[in-house]
């Protein structure tokens, strides 16, 4: 046995390299590798062979392509380390065996925690949002221990980096964003009282076209008309700015604009790695048909062969209301439903579409039966019949005009309501079930005003889609039980199939009647949460944090990046 293999055992076996600068969650995984390994070292092979040293040094030092801090795993450290503790005594053979022996438990614990964070991500969004956040965790089939056995260690952190296109091209305008928040001047603007539009004059408007030039988005010879008038050449670059950050595209510059525009190069970065992290956790498949809600974008996308088939409009909760930790804590030490805070955020979710249900009823949640439709009743005494609710008590049917309302209060309300189906009906004609423990879904909806906004987080946690029948025939194609024509027939569409008329003609003229599709071949469905992602046309994209998830994912991200593996003292 040579000493370097000596001084491991007796390091392991006597527990002295645990707090001599390896993070505690590696220290018992490190001793089992070592004890599987014979006490051989897996880096330090030689006092002249320096070459996988080097070679892991410099892919740690790479991890900043990955949005990473490389002093996660104490690059400095292990740099001075390498020439102190080896390379200087290489000739000589006048070594530190315990100094090395620590030196190399340090590099199996940077290389162990590496392909960690590659594979599954720096933070578990788990731990992040144990409420909201129910996606599985990734699974690969690449196991950090045998690749730590590999011949070829280093080649092996090559073998596992992401190959998701996604991912790819975010790494990329990583680096070319970081060259340009480091090397273009950024103006802040002020914020104006209104708005300003094409044709009239502002003081702002050089500032705003000196971002778009630095952007790239207006012609670098551009001159700002010495009246400060807002043209033609301007109001395009406005325009693409606004679709590239998810403002309404109308050219017109109001507070949103500029709120975005204030936004720095350098914070952008910071978004683009927060969004990587999100990458990393997720496994969506680029070969097969999936769906996809982006909750901040407010669309559904839909995924053929890696390739977007489709988008669609939708619309998703409510962001939950100022101070909700605050308000979360007082309500749960009182158990005073009357002030306990609203949160109708859409929730971060995987599972598979396997139900359509056409002219759907509608069972209304506990909570905004006692938040807002006890209010409703009481202003309104028609309320229930006009909108088609029927009132339930202990799971049997009641004369809603029968009873008192003014009697019972929010703490106190033993109804559940149904809506039936048809013409108002919250739902719509179409709803797309999925299980989650949420008991949240995609559906159809009677109220079409929101979709002509920007920003359309006004449900109360469900995702409205505006072109249902779009979404269904994509959830279809694969389907040989059912068509787009039997849906069309039960929600009063005329089908191209002769052979459906007759069930169309049947049901018209008639109360709808809820029918479930129960489908044969089930689509996975995403409803996710990204801020920043490159669009199939090669656009970098951003969009507002409407939840405030990057404000909560950069705390944990870059404070998480800074710590060490190994104690630098």
């Amino acid at each position: 046995m040579d000493k370097t293999t000596a001084q491991l055992k007796e390091l392991i076996e006597k527990n002295k390299f645990r707090g001599q600068g390896v993070i505690n969650p590696f220290a018992d995984t490190l001793a089992y590798l070592y004890r599987q390994n014979n006490y051989m070292p897996f880096w330090i092979i030689a006092a002249k062979d320096t070459q996988n040293v080097k070679e892991l040094l410099t892919f740690l030092q790479n991890a900043d392509a990955h949005g990473i801090n490389p002093e996660r795993y104490c690059c400095s450290k292990l740099e001075k380390d390498f020439q102190t503790l080896w390379l200087n005594k290489a000739n000589s053979g006048d070594f530190d065996y315990t100094a090395l022996c620590q030196f190399e438990f340090s590099l199996s614990a940077s290389y162990l925690l590496y392909q960690h964070d590659i594979l599954y991500g720096v933070v578990n969004p788990r731990e992040l949002d144990p409420v909201n956040y129910d996606i599985p965790l990734p699974k690969h089939f690449t196991d950090g221990i045998i690749n730590l056995f590999s011949i070829d260690r280093v080649k092996a952190l090559e073998i596992i980096q992401p190959k998701n296109e996604r991912y790819i091209k975010l790494q990329q305008a990583l680096v070319s964003y970081s060259h340009f928040a480091g090397t273009k001047k950024w103006t802040k603007v002020p914020l104006i009282d209104g708005k300003i539009k094409k044709g009239e004059k502002s003081k702002i408007i050089s500032l705003i076209a000196r971002n778009l030039k630095e952007e790239g988005l207006l012609d670098s010879c551009y001159n700002v008309s010495e009246s400060g008038v807002y043209d033609t050449s301007l109001f395009n670059a406005v325009v693409a700015f606004q679709s590239r950050f998810g403002i309404a595209n109308d050219g017109v510059i109001g507070k949103n604009t500029i709120e975005q525009m204030n936004i720095s190069p350098k914070d952008r970065v910071e978004i683009i790695k927060i969004n990587l992290e999100r990458f990393r956790w997720t496994t969506y498949s680029d070969s097969s048909r999936y769906i996809l809600v982006n909750i901040p974008d407010f669309h559904v996308y839909t995924y053929s062969d890696g390739k977007v088939f489709d988008k669609i409009k939708v619309c998703t909760g409510q962001k939950r209301e100022n101070d909700f930790d605050r308000k979360n804590e007082l309500f749960r030490k009182t158990k005073n439903i009357l002030i306990k805070p609203k949160n109708h955020e859409t929730p971060q979710v995987a599972s598979r579409i396997g139900l359509i249900i056409t002219n759907p009823l509608w069972g209304v949640p506990e909570s905004i039966a006692k938040n807002e439709m006890l209010g409703d009743i009481l202003k309104e005494p028609e309320y229930l019949q006009e909108h088609n609710y029927k009132v339930y008590k202990s799971g049997k049917e009641v004369d809603a005009s029968k009873i008192d309302w003014k009697i019972y209060s929010r703490l106190k309300l033993p109804f559940t309501f149904v809506q039936d189906a048809g013409p108002g009906n919250a739902l719509g004609k179409i709803k797309f079930i999925f299980k989650n423990k949420f008991s949240i879904y995609l559906h159809d909806t009677p109220t079409r005003l929101p979709f002509s906004s920007a920003v359309r987080a006004v449900s109360h946690g469900c995702v409205r889609v505006e072109k249902p029948l779009q979404l269904a025939e994509f959830i279809l194609l694969p389907s040989a039980k059912f068509s787009m024509d039997d849906i069309k027939s039960e929600i009063g569409i005329k089908p191209e199939n002769e052979k459906k008329i007759a069930r169309y003609k049947a049901n018209l003229g008639k109360k709808p009647h809820t029918r479930d599709f129960s489908l044969d071949v089930s689509v996975p469905v995403y409803v996710d949460y990204f801020t920043a992602w490159v669009d199939a046309g090669g656009i970098l994209q951003f969009r507002a944090d409407i939840y405030e998830k990057d404000k909560l994912l950069a705390k944990a991200l870059f404070s998480e990046g800074d710590k060490k593996i190994s104690n630098n003292k």
